[in-house]
């Protein structure tokens, strides 16, 4: 006896519900559902040890106005995840768009020179030939910081290169460009300048007595200027007849007592003893100190003042701060 399959007509809604149900979520991997392929094309990027985080820095300092460029440079190499059986050049530009600035101002292109920016990867080989190298550049861009009075950053990222991919988290160098205010050159020197006599100007201390050691010629003990740091911090005017164009100053350290000269001093200067200029802050480096050279405090633009004003000045030493002798130069 052969049996007859009944369906109702709801009952057949419901199955052609389920099986259309069924059919229309197919599972990941399916021609409607195709998985994105990871790239199997080597990688290249940055990641250069001198550099942590694949970041740069470079200096520049405001000198009574003028942005004044140090003489930095940041350098990186570009590398490969695979070699390749060819050689391939790989180039990094400006990309503002990039910049993190964490504090900075974004600067616009032009901020930065890239010396040399392309490099080539060898065949076979996994690193650039040579580093790409880069420096601040004068103009509007980097005068963005006269106005900010504020750090700087600068993204370069790795521009794209046939058969190779550029990796997303290691495509870009970012530079911050610190700025400073300080009219003062770091190790300085008095190469191409004149001393002018002692008998053109003289100093005194923060309560106005002549302090006729610094300017006595010797830096022997019994003409030294000493006291204790207890008694301090210390204050030194040296002082002109007239308005006079001033290019550096030096402090010696007194004969045998080396160790116990000036370590840091801020400088200020003055046409008329009421409105004082800050030239700047600086630091005697350790070096300097060990070998018993002077210490030499060099304006980066000279300065047109009657008096220059030597405050916070703070000793090597811990106990005692002594000076030799104090030399000025045109």
């Amino acid at each position: 006896m052969k049996s007859i399959l009944k369906i109702t007509l709801p009952a057949f809604i419901g199955l052609a519900s389920m099986l259309t149900a069924c059919q229309s979520e197919p599972e990941v991997g399916t021609p409607l559902y195709t998985v994105a392929e990871t790239s199997n094309l080597p990688k290249l990027y940055i990641h250069d040890l001198a550099n942590q985080g694949n970041k740069g820095e470079l200096n520049v300092v405001n000198a009574n106005g003028e942005l004044i460029v140090k003489k930095d440079t940041v350098e990186f190499y570009v590398r490969l995840s695979s070699a390749l059986d060819k050689d391939l050049q790989v180039s990094v530009a400006e990309n503002p768009s990039a910049t993190k600035t964490d504090g900075a101002v974004a600067l616009d292109k032009g901020a930065v020179n890239i010396l040399n920016p392309t490099v080539t990867i060898a065949k076979g080989a996994l690193v650039s030939t040579e580093p790409i190298k880069v420096v601040a550049q004068q103009g509007a861009a980097l005068d963005t910081l006269l106005t900010s009075r504020s750090n700087g950053a600068v993204t370069l990222t790795l521009n794209a290169a046939q058969g190779v991919d550029v990796a997303s988290n290691y495509g870009n160098m970012n530079i911050t460009i610190n700025y400073k205010e300080s009219n003062l050159v770091d190790d300085g020197n008095t190469d191409g300048l004149t001393a002018m006599s002692t008998s053109d100007y003289w100093v005194v201390d923060g309560y106005n007595s002549a302090v006729n050691q610094l300017t006595d010629g010797s830096t022997g003990a019994y003409n030294m200027w000493w006291n204790y740091v207890s008694n301090g911090p210390f204050t030194f005017v040296v002082s002109f007849d007239n308005p006079t164009l001033i290019s550096a100053f030096e402090v010696l350290p007194a004969t045998g007592y080396t160790n116990w000269t000036v370590k840091t001093l801020t400088v200020e200067t003055s046409k008329d003893w009421i409105t004082w200029t800050k030239q700047g802050e600086i630091t005697n480096s350790s070096a300097n100190i060990a070998n018993a050279n002077p210490f030499v405090v060099r304006f980066t633009k000279p300065v047109n003042c009657q008096y220059i004003r030597l405050t916070n000045i703070k000793a090597n030493f811990s106990e005692m701060l002594v000076i030799g002798e104090l030399n000025v130069y045109q």
